[in-house]
This record gives C-alpha cells, structure tokens and sequence, in this order.
C-alpha cells in the first residue's frame, strides 16, 4: 500500500513537471476553444446552449454541449479564466492517469507496470498539447475513465442485482456524459452493451441501452424541435470539407478510398506519433510497406495489451475498435488530432501488451521479473527532446500574422459601434477579442459573385484580408478581392505580414449583383 502512494506522488511529480514546462498560456488559434467558452458563458448566463447574433441568440448544436456544460458550472461560480480552464484540463489529465493507474494496477498485480504506462503518457507531446488547451479532449478522456473504472467495480460485485449496484448506473452516465462530450463517446456507449453481453447478462445489457437512449433523447428531441439536422453525416459523405466545390463522395469505391487514407492517417501514422514523438512522420504522402507492417503491430499489441486486461477486455476492445471505425469515417487532415481523447489507453495497452509478450518469451523465472517494466522506462530519454521542443512552442508569442490580426479586433472592439458586421477568417478568435463585433466567416465558394452575394446576405460592413496560413483565404476570399477592388476599399493596413481591414460597400455590391442579373 505505502509503495503504491511513492508510484502516485512520482506520477503527480512527473505531471508537474512535463505540464508545467508546455503549459501554454496563450488563447490556442484552432478556434474551437473560444466556441466552448462562449457557449458555457451562455448557458452560465440562462441563455441557453446558443450562440450569439447581432439579433439575439440563436440555437447552438455543432458541438454537443457536454464541455460547455461542465465550463458553465465554473462561470456561474463566477470563475471565467483562460489559465484557470487550461489548469482545469490539466488536472482532469492527471485524474484520469491516476484512474488508469489503478485499471492497469488491479487487472495485472503489477505496480511497476501501472506506474510506467502512466508515467509514459506523460512524455507524449500531444497529450500534453491538448491539456493546456480549453478543448474537449480532457473531460472526455476522464468520463471514459470513469465509465471503465464502473465496469470493473461492477464485475468485483457478481453477488449483487445489477439494478442494485451503483457502478452499473454511473457507467451508463458516464458513457452519456462521454457522448454529450464528443459525439464519438458512442463507442462507449456500444461498449456498454458488450460487456454485459459478454457477461451473458441479457436484461443489464437491454437496460444499458435504453438508459442510455433515455439520457441521450432529450438533446434529439431538443435539435428535432428547432429543426437542426446532425451535421456529422453531411461531413462523413464530404470529399473535403474545407473544399465543398470537391462534392460528395458518390460510390463505396469512394468511401472504401477515404477509409484507407484516414486509417492509415490516424491509425498507422496517428498512434506512432502518440505512442513514439520522437519518431519523424510525414502526414503528405501515404506510409509505405514497412511503415504499414509497424503500424499494424502496434496496433496488434495495443489490442495484445486490452485482451490482458482481464475483467474489462472486452469494453475496451469493443470502445479501441468503435474509435478507430470512426477515425476511417471521418474526414482526414488533421494527423493525430482525433487520437488524443483515446490516446492514454493506447499506452496501457501498448505497454500492458509487451510487458505479457515479453513474460510469454520468458519462460524462466528470475527475481528480476516484477521489475521489468523498469526498462521501458529508457524511452523517456528519447520522448524528453519532443517534450522539450513542445515546451519552446508553448513559450513562443502568436505568430506575427495573428498577432495583426488580433490588433484589428483589439482595435474594433475600441473603435465600431456594437454589431458591426466583420468577415473574416476564423471568427471565434477575432470575437474573443471584439466581443461587441459579431464575426462571420466567408463563403467557400470558387465564384466571386456567389461569394458576393453571401456577404450581402449576410448584411456584413467589413472584411478582413489576413494571411494565418488557411488555404481558404487565398482560394476564394482574395480572387473576388481582386475581381471586385471597387466594393473592398482598404481603411487601414498592417504590415509584416500584410493584413488589412476592408469596408465591404454592400450597398454598391447589391447594385453589381442586380445588374449582372438582368
């Protein structure tokens, strides 16, 4: 027991360490993180889960409202802090390790093995990238812990009713609250099913279900009501979503492609990344033979490592294998991203996988045995320089095209009447700086005229010509810029990059588009 609590004080000293030295503290530019702040000051506010518009709010649904929910706890507390949320998603990472820690400890009887698979996870860039943002990944990470810690107290538990036991009810409701999270929390929510099935507890595994439908219908019926369609099928069926001129995919030809690049994406390249930072991965080019066949034994000892974990087995393989059909049907581009909310249990099945292979090949017994997962531990000399350079990313100040334009918003907010309209690229993150603006984002449309007409639809005053790095700028925004100088006259002009705030004359834009109609 003592040497148990010497493991946790070294795991919580190893945290302090890795997430102090890449804590970031600057407002991440990804954009969603001001979407979950501003949805949980709504919902802290009595507004609801909405968004704002310069004619009230509206209905929110593009990210289920579990994160926000949990933030709008703190702000109606009167806790509304960047660095605090940040911290808070810090000390649900370590929750959560301390969570498996226990998992790991409880299904091998080994603490060395726990301390080391923990401790392992803390050396991976991204896991500790994602921690000092305001994101999802965090809070979903830990009710899928929670929702595995319920299955294994339940299982401890065969003599009591299993409407009796509390593990039962608190796995249901950690596997929603997984779900209201990140839509992929469906994954637990089939593996909720599965290990009662495997169980052979026929009405549990029924009862499971239709808990889970009770809890999740509420949010169906609230979206139903105000006529918002999921957007997650439209995004599964997209060529590319950042390119809507690529249309949908059209045959299973199509969709058998699209699978294979996102398996070989998130999968073969992402848990590489995860599990091994300091290997070099190239997300332009697909893996070649020997990189697929490294990857797929990974992917065989993670799943080697899941089948040892005796009591909750088959949950976890049935919750690795749901995520992993989700990563192939979701659209690509973005490495290693999706795999974080999943990415510690990737390390206890990794390291839990070999630490049995390695047992299986060593049939002799030796009193150094128990104290194998010691060697494991020589990786961390190579996961230090990757956590390091994370560190001097997190120290660096907003690259200086943002920096522009956060000056424009700053500048704004001082300057223009509430509710001007101001288009822009990534508006969540100018509006968290021009609060009073309301921002929006330009049509992704190759026609300047059908680009046009949706900034006149969209009664917008002013534009904002950036260069962050998006694509999308330089492919539709600029073109009809350049086709239209007339209705884009510059009110001021920031250099190195150059970056200008615009006045769009929508009135002179509506007389072009009528012209050119008759």
């Amino acid at each position: 027991m003592k040497t148990k609590y010497i493991f946790l004080l070294l795991l919580s000293a190893i945290f302090a360490y890795t997430f102090t030295q890449t804590f970031d503290s600057k407002l991440n530019l990804n954009g969603d993180n001001v979407h979950y702040m501003k949805l949980a000051e709504n919902l802290a506010a009595g507004d609801g889960y909405s968004h704002n518009t310069p004619e009230g709010t509206v209905p929110a649904s593009h990210y289920p409202p579990g994160y926000s929910a949990f933030l709008a706890v703190f702000i109606f507390l009167g806790i509304n802090n960047l660095i605090f949320f940040k911290i808070l998603n810090g000390i649900l990472l370590l929750g959560g390790l301390i969570g498996l820690f226990y998992l790991i400890e409880k299904q091998t009887e080994s603490l060395s093995l726990a301390f080391v698979a923990t401790a392992l996870t803390l050396f991976s860039p991204k896991i500790l990238e994602f921690a000092s943002m305001v994101m999802s990944e965090m809070f979903f990470f830990a009710c899928s812990v929670v929702f595995f810690i319920s299955l294994y107290q339940y299982a401890q538990r065969d003599t009591v009713r299993f409407f009796k036991s509390p593990w039962f009810y608190l796995s249901i409701i950690a596997a929603v609250a997984a779900y209201y999270t990140r839509t992929v929390g469906a994954a637990l929510i089939l593996a909720l099913p599965v290990f009662f099935l495997f169980r052979k507890e026929w009405i549990p595994a029924l009862s499971s279900v239709a808990g889970s439908v009770l809890l999740i219908l509420p949010w169906s019926i609230r979206n139903a009501a105000h006529g918002i369609e999921s957007r997650y099928l439209g995004t599964i069926m997209t060529v590319n979503p950042w390119r809507p001129e690529s249309g949908n995919i059209s045959s299973v030809g199509e969709m058998f492609e699209k699978m294979i690049v996102n398996f070989d994406e998130t999968v073969i390249k992402g848990f590489k990344e995860i599990l091994f930072p300091f290997l070099e991965i190239n997300y332009d080019k697909g893996s070649g033979f020997f990189s697929i066949i490294g990857g797929l034994l990974i992917v065989a000892v993670i799943f080697y490592g899941t089948w040892k974990m005796e009591k909750i087995k088959w949950p976890l393989i049935a919750y690795l294998a749901g995520q992993i059909g989700l990563f192939m049907l979701w659209h690509g581009g973005n490495g290693s991203r999706y795999v974080v909310p999943i990415a510690p249990f990737l390390f206890v099945g990794f390291y839990v996988g070999l630490y049995h292979l390695i047992l299986l090949l060593w049939k002799k017994e030796h009193k150094l045995k128990p104290h194998l997962p010691y060697a494991f531990l020589v990786l961390i000399f190579l996961m230090h320089a990757p956590v390091e350079a994370q560190a001097e990313v997190a120290k660096r100040p907003h690259p200086p095209a943002y920096q522009n334009y956060f000056t424009i918003a700053k500048e704004m907010q001082k300057q223009f009447p509430k509710n001007v309209i101001c288009c822009c690229r990534k508006p969540e993150l100018f509006t968290y700086y021009a609060s009073n603006i309301y921002a929006v984002n330009y049509k992704y449309a190759i026609d300047s005229n059908e680009l046009l007409q949706d900034l006149i639809q969209k009664k917008v005053d002013y534009v904002v010509l950036e260069q962050l790095g998006y694509g999308s700028t330089a492919r539709y925004l600029y073109p009809a810029i350049i086709a239209n100088p007339e209705l884009f006259p510059v009110i001021w002009h920031l250099p190195n990059p150059d970056t200008y705030l615009l006045k769009f004359e929508r009135e002179k834009a509506i007389e072009k588009m009528t012209d050119l109609d008759r």
